[in-house]
């Protein structure tokens, strides 16, 4: 019997170099896959915090409205305005502004009252349209709402639209009904509304004492960066949808039944997270053309891909006793 043993043992064949390597990678691939995938999903979390932190110093989400001043010193002012952006509407490319004659300060050093010393004339050209305010003497400083005109851009171009406005004034002197010598103006403007970035900058006025200042008005870095991170989340969205979708249809994976909820909820969610967009853009900007429209698109077929193939292979009810 122990010679039958040793010669069952010694006739067994010595693991070959296939055998060997099988019984490695059983062993060892696990762990190397692993390991793969993590430094992968480092690459990708390393990626990715850079790429954020380089769109939020892009979009400067810190930046904070803030008062500007054009003109003469307030010192040398005879006549001060305050500007104030109160409203913008894209869809009509038009901005609301208000404009509020201030008291300058008086050249013995008193407190400025807030009525007018003298009467005056404040022309406002807006585009092809002139304001005319007048300033009596004796009564309050006056104020006014005009509504400029916004160029050179458009809101299809959310959430990266950008507006460009102009505004020229002149304040003349009135003596016994007729005009006389332009007034130096100091003029202090706000440059925030809700959503938007208002920057003024004064340009070559056109004729002696007139001040013409220009209006760059984009979105907040915190509306731009919400709409494309919105829009990339639909994108992500559908590539899930259509790669369940594909990969069942195809046979790659098999069939589960809870996926179909999965690939449903996608189709309704894109239309929800679409009417989250601040600012309310109209259904037809180029975002949508280039990511929504598409994504809905894509998210219906990968539903319809995922049923054929439920419908051709899907599991055979029970028979009935």
């Amino acid at each position: 019997m122990l010679r039958t043993e040793q010669a069952d043992e010694s006739s067994e064949p010595a693991p070959t170099t296939a055998t060997t390597r099988r019984m490695f990678h059983r062993r060892w691939a696990p762990a190397s896959v692993r390991t793969r995938r993590a430094l992968m999903l480092a690459a990708v979390v390393i990626v990715g915090a850079l790429g954020y932190g380089l769109l939020l110093a892009r979009l400067d989400l810190w930046a904070e409205p803030r008062e500007h001043q054009f003109g003469v010193s307030a010192s040398d002012a005879q006549i001060g305005l305050y500007l104030q952006p109160i409203a913008l509407d894209p869809l009509n490319d038009s901005m609301q502004m208000r404009v509020s004659v201030i008291p300058v300060p008086s050249s013995d050093g008193t407190a400025p009252l807030n009525f007018a010393d003298r009467d005056l004339v404040l022309l406002i050209h807006r585009g092809s349209q002139t304001e005319q305010v007048q300033i009596r003497s004796g009564q309050p400083l006056p104020e006014t709402n005009l509504e400029l005109d916004l160029n050179d851009g458009s809101v299809r171009s959310y959430p990266l639209d950008r507006y460009r406005s102009e505004i020229r004034i002149a304040c003349f002197f009135v003596v016994q009904g007729a005009m006389r010598v332009a007034l130096p103006i100091h003029i202090v403007s706000w440059e925030g509304i809700f959503g938007y970035d208002v920057h003024g900058e004064e340009i070559s006025p056109s004729s002696p004492g007139e001040l013409w200042i220009r209006f760059a008005v984009h979105r907040t870095g915190a509306v731009r960066f919400f709409g494309l991170a919105a829009y990339g989340a639909m994108l992500i969205l559908t590539l899930c949808a259509v790669t369940i979708g594909t990969l069942v249809f195809v046979g790659i994976r098999r069939i589960e039944v809870t996926l179909i909820g999965a690939v449903g909820a996608i189709i309704f969610a894109l239309p929800a997270l679409r009417n989250t967009l601040p600012g309310s853009p109209p259904l037809g900007v180029w975002a949508d053309v280039l990511v929504y429209f598409w994504a809905e698109l894509g998210a219906v077929v990968a539903l319809g891909l995922y049923v054929i193939a439920w419908a051709r292979r899907g599991a055979q009810p029970d028979p009935e006793p």
